[in-house]
């Protein structure tokens, strides 16, 4: 299957906003519009999503314009690598959204590839970071297709 490994877009700070609520900044609207368009041109469009439950994760998706079937997950909010992991071990689908939170979904990334992309932003995995994975756990085979964050698509 294919995975894609996505760490939401950039969000808002604000005084007084708890985490799990946090918007995504007018930039991070676009950053996950722009991302979308670039799964679409691709061809990565998932067809199941695994979201967590936060704003900044929800908006995220809603900007992506995928048109997949989706799972709103609380367990997914703030996760570490391993919980992430359990989430995604028994799907069965051809191309498998994770969006998720740092550090947990940058470890992930990290954890299940044996040679790191190139890129320069790979370890930080910063906002709308998004790794493109060939996937099979019960073969134990993983192989890079693309590693990407908005400021690529940007320029």
């Amino acid at each position: 299957m294919k995975l894609i490994l996505m760490r939401h877009a950039q969000a808002e700070w604000g005084f007084g906003v708890e985490d799990h609520d946090r918007a995504l900044s007018a930039k991070g609207q676009v950053e996950a519009h722009s991302l979308g368009t670039w799964l679409t041109a691709h061809d990565h469009q998932p067809s199941l999503a695994l979201i967590s439950n936060a704003k900044r994760t929800q908006q995220t998706f809603a900007a992506l314009n995928q048109t997949c079937k989706t799972a709103v997950l609380t367990e997914l909010y703030l996760a570490e690598s391993e919980s992430l992991l359990l989430a995604i071990q028994n799907i069965e689908t051809n191309c498998l959204l994770v969006l998720a939170h740092n550090p947990g979904i940058g470890e992930l990334a990290v954890d299940v590839i044996d040679t790191k992309p190139a890129h320069p932003r790979f370890l930080d995995y910063p906002p709308g970071a998004t790794l493109v994975l060939d996937y099979n756990a019960k073969r134990g085979l993983v192989r890079v297709i693309n590693f990407i964050t908005p400021d690529d698509l940007m320029t």
